[in-house]
């Protein structure tokens, strides 16, 4: 059996402790246990690497707002026309909230990381030990042994492990109401 490859290393590890108990499964008919894993699967590390290139670019524009803002008081200082002060101030603050609405963005994209990696670790050490603690059960099913109780206690391993993921995937929704306010556009250009 080829081993399960996740983008997260601890539900690859999780995979790896199911094996026997997603053979028992297979041959019983129930939920498999390692494919309710992939529910889960994520890659906090390229979450948190663009999180880093949003913040990049917001500190990017923070340097354009301020290069424009000395511009801008230059001309004003100068004698230029009070319209322009008035289109300036409104590019000037379109700057500032695509510099908040990226800076946000940045520090989500590291919350969704952070909270995605913690639910992947917790839901591998939760299913491990499901699976851990029917390891005789699966020994007896992968042995032939089709008796009422081993069979009950594989198909409760499996059932649990799905539960267990299902309810770390069920935590999701509060991020999912995060992301919602990025939707839509930061700044209106005029």
């Amino acid at each position: 059996m080829t081993a399960e490859v996740f983008e997260h290393p601890a539900l690859s590890s999780a995979a790896a402790q199911l094996s026997s108990l997603r053979a028992a499964a297979g041959r019983l008919g129930v939920p498999d246990p390692v494919a309710a894993l992939r529910h889960l699967d994520c890659s906090p590390a390229s979450i948190r690497t663009s999180a880093s290139a949003v913040d990049t670019g917001a500190l990017g524009v923070t340097s354009a707002q301020t290069e424009f803002r000395a511009g801008v008081e230059r001309a004003e200082n100068g004698g230029s026309a009070e319209t322009f002060g008035t289109w300036a101030d409104t590019v000037d603050s379109q700057y500032a909230a695509a510099a908040r609405a990226a800076a946000a963005t940045a520090a989500l994209g590291a919350r969704i990381a952070d909270r995605l990696d913690e639910l992947a670790e917790a839901a591998a050490a939760e299913v491990c030990a499901l699976a851990a603690a029917a390891a005789d059960p699966v020994s007896a099913v992968l042995a032939g042994d089709r008796s009422a109780e081993v069979v009950s206690e594989v198909g409760a391993a499996c059932t649990a492990v799905v539960r267990a993921v299902s309810a770390k995937t069920a935590s999701l929704s509060s991020l999912v109401a995060e992301l919602e306010p990025l939707t839509t556009p930061a700044v209106e250009l005029s």
